[in-house]
């Protein structure tokens, strides 16, 4: 396995030490609470290999909407 080192300030450590759980190493830690970034590439790629029926789109349309919606909760 290929590391690498890098250089954190004591807060940064202190966080990241904070958020370790038992046994767990800080790469571990730094796996489990930082998201991979989203590929838009790969996105657009699996879309294309496999495209969403229009009932899907509707669907999502239709969330997307009501989201925009002013909400009808009571405060």
């Amino acid at each position: 396995m290929a590391t690498k080192s890098i250089t954190i300030d004591l807060e940064a450590y202190e966080r990241l030490s904070a958020a370790r759980r038992d046994n767990e190493s800080f790469s571990q830690v730094i796996k489990r609470t930082v998201p991979r970034p989203f590929d838009l590439d790969a996105y657009l790629k699996e879309l294309e290999e496999h495209p969403m029926s229009d009932k899907a789109a509707d669907a999502i349309e239709e969330h997307v909407r009501r989201r925009h919606e002013p909400s009808t909760r009571e405060r």
